[in-house]
């Protein structure tokens, strides 16, 4: 039976449960939330995408950044020589990773972030039960397929570049509002349709990679602020009516940071709720997306090489494979992402 079509009224769908919610969409039980908009039909339209074969890697490497921001580890590898029972040299070796699956490219699955006021997660699951059973895990996602769709291509600096904007640091306090994301989404040509994947690129890895040691260490120390979309009801009804089942950017938090300030705190949220409620603990997109929508947020991507090709080949669309780990109860992974031209 194919998935029920989203509804045309706006969220929240649970009239007991917390403001934006879609619970119930998929049925009580859901564990995959958007991504029940990923089909067999939707997958074959998303394959009409591959029309040169140029493959692009959406992954950053594992250990960057150097010094993750949000008190999060460096990533650790160990390579082991296996050796012979005398303890000479075998031409073998193992290899040990150590790492917090926020720490670098990652999704961010539906255990990562719930409602704060509610306490609630995705389908009104409560931290007992995240603590108790493997319920949302991000090994659903991966047993169901992975994310394998239609990626549209957002790229805030070239759009800023043609419209002789001045650039903006990817490193400092900004926001991209929904306004601006709805003109570089029209000037793409592209209608975007339920299941489809954004890619949005602020030219954070950019930025990143330009600094030296000592800076990279001085943003780990420092209190998070990195460009990203504005946390507002407009940026919500935005993605919600684009039918996006996932949303991928290439800085360390999708939405702005700081995730609260005078800039996330413009009024209610739609009709009737309260903005300043759902502002506590800060995330607002964060609470909605995954805790409300099951809608996969990907932060630290590297969309570089995939803008350059985009540019080369006059596209704003590709196909998109995902696959993450398959961790039973695990809350992120690496996305192990390729996009397809």
């Amino acid at each position: 039976m194919s998935p029920p079509s989203r509804p045309l009224q706006r969220p929240p769908l649970d009239k007991n449960g917390p403001p934006g919610n879609a619970w119930g969409l998929y049925g009580a039980a859901d564990e995959l939330g958007a991504l029940n908009m990923i089909t067999p039909s939707t997958v074959k339209a998303a394959a009409q995408e591959i029309q040169t074969g140029d493959r692009v890697s959406l992954d950053w490497t594992l250990n960057l950044p150097s010094y993750p921001s949000f008190g999060r580890p460096s990533f650790g590898w160990k390579m082991k020589n296996k050796t012979h029972p005398d303890g000479t040299k075998r031409i073998v070796n193992d290899d040990h990773l150590d790492i917090n699956t926020q720490s670098s490219s990652q999704w961010d699955g539906f255990r990562h972030y719930g409602y704060q006021k509610a306490a609630r997660y995705y389908g009104g699951r409560t931290q007992g039960d995240i603590e108790s059973s493997e319920v949302i895990g991000i090994d659903r996602v991966a047993h169901s397929g992975g994310i394998t769709a239609r990626g549209v291509i957002l790229d805030y600096p070239r759009y800023l570049e043609k419209k002789g904007k001045q650039s903006v640091n990817a490193l400092s306090e900004n926001s991209i509002n929904a306004d601006t994301l709805r003109e570089m989404l029209k000037e793409t040509g592209v209608q975007p349709r339920d299941g489809d994947l954004l890619l949005l690129r602020t030219g954070f890895t950019r930025d990143y990679e330009k600094l030296g040691e000592q800076e990279r260490k001085a943003v780990a120390e420092r209190a998070p602020t990195f460009l990203g979309v504005e946390s507002t009801k407009e940026t919500l009804r935005w993605i919600w009516e684009s039918g996006f089942v996932a949303v991928a950017g290439d800085a360390p938090s999708f939405e702005m940071s700081p995730l609260v300030g005078a800039h996330n705190k413009a009024g209610g949220i739609w009709k009737g709720e309260s903005w300043e409620d759902e502002m506590q603990g800060g995330g607002l997109l964060h609470q909605w997306l995954l805790g409300g929508w099951g809608v996969m947020i990907g932060e630290m991507w590297d969309l570089e090489r995939l803008c350059e090709k985009a540019v080369e080949l006059g596209r704003a669309t590709c196909f998109v494979s995902s696959v993450p780990l398959k961790v039973p109860g695990g809350v992120a992974s690496p996305p192990n992402a390729v996009a397809i031209f």
